[in-house]
């Protein structure tokens, strides 16, 4: 027996459950659909809608453009960062043109499956995709606006990790003719933040022999000196606005700094991200003998994601230290004969 205001519908093989919401639309009733019964989100779907349902309130037939629309125009989404609405702008606009005209609250898992399928080729944007959704539907729960998450319990994909710099293509970047890659790669290296912080960073940033920004996607702030080697490159370079900027000295944006790095490090053979330079600089800090806490303090990183970074620290490097110490501390003393 089904439970009240339950209905099942049979269609090509398959079997589909509906709650009758009370409500109706040019004399007919408007259904809600449910995750099948045997499924573990049923109980609270089917609890939800008939929590509406008895106070007399009854979820209006909300299309999910409509729902992003509110989405964006709430508190919850204003707290976000600049770069955070950047991203999930992109992909809640292609959830909106792949569910133009689904009710919000009839979206299930499989729906946002078979969406997120397309992109499996492609894991960064397959996880972004599910992380501003799944952002968007747990803020449309917690509001009552649907009955359940669709996102909930979609495991992301597995990506691959961004690999520091390779020793030599490292040194060529900071030494190159090319002034906006040697610029570039000395911010990115010797400050260890995200590039998107890199480029809009400021002369009045770097005063006093120091680096102090308040960082894009965690809203740290950051307050380190600066090495010598950075401190030098800065002296060279011509003051305009911002610090990276064009030939013409206007600012350079993200992407073009990007594919500036990537083109450079294509030419010797290398395909690299910059963000690669973070690596190479924790690396740096942690075999440079600073411990967990201060090289955090610098990538203003937790202390797990500092040593989840630190995990392709230089092994040969690392283990030739190891043996030397380890030689030194066991050495025997040396035993002079007696030549009397």
């Amino acid at each position: 027996m089904l439970p009240k205001y339950v209905k099942r519908v049979r269609s090509k093989g398959r079997t589909y459950y509906y709650f009758d919401t009370g409500k109706t639309v040019d004399g007919k009733k408007v259904y809600t659909r449910l995750p099948d019964l045997r499924d573990a989100g049923f109980g609270g779907s089917y609890a939800a809608l008939m929590g509406h349902r008895n106070r007399g309130r009854t979820p209006d037939l909300l299309r999910v453009p409509a729902l992003i629309e509110r989405y964006q125009r709430s508190p919850k989404y204003a707290e976000l960062s600049e770069a955070t609405h950047k991203v999930y702008g992109i992909y809640l606009q292609r959830l909106a043109k792949g569910l133009p005209t689904a009710p919000a609250g009839d979206v299930r898992r499989g729906d946002m499956m078979r969406l997120l399928d397309k992109m499996a080729a492609t894991p960064g944007a397959y996880n972004a995709m599910l992380r501003a959704c799944g952002a968007m539907f747990s803020w449309a729960k917690a509001n009552e606006l649907i009955p359940a998450n669709p996102c909930d319990a979609i495991p992301t994909l597995k990506m691959g990790e961004h690999e520091p710099w390779p020793i030599s293509v490292l040194q060529a970047a900071l030494s190159a003719d090319d002034v906006t890659v040697r610029l570039l790669t000395h911010m990115l290296y010797y400050t260890a933040q995200r590039i998107g912080d890199v480029v809009r960073m400021t002369w009045t940033d770097l005063e006093g022999g120091r680096v102090r920004i308040k960082t894009g996607k965690t809203k740290a702030l950051l307050d380190m000196p600066q090495p010598a080697a950075l401190r030098e490159i800065l002296a060279a370079t011509p003051r305009t606005s911002v610090v990276v900027c064009t030939l013409e000295g206007k600012p350079l944006d993200e992407a073009t700094a990007r594919t500036i790095l990537q083109n450079f490090t294509a030419k010797l053979g290398t395909k690299t991200v910059p963000h690669g330079l973070r690596k190479n600089a924790i690396n740096a800090l942690l075999e440079a003998g600073c411990t967990v806490a201060q090289t955090a303090a610098i990538s203003k990183q937790s202390l797990q994601m500092v040593e989840h970074y630190a995990r392709r620290r230089d092994q040969a490097q690392l283990a030739d230290a190891a043996v030397y110490r380890w030689e030194n501390a066991t050495r025997p003393y040396k035993t002079v004969e007696n030549g009397g």
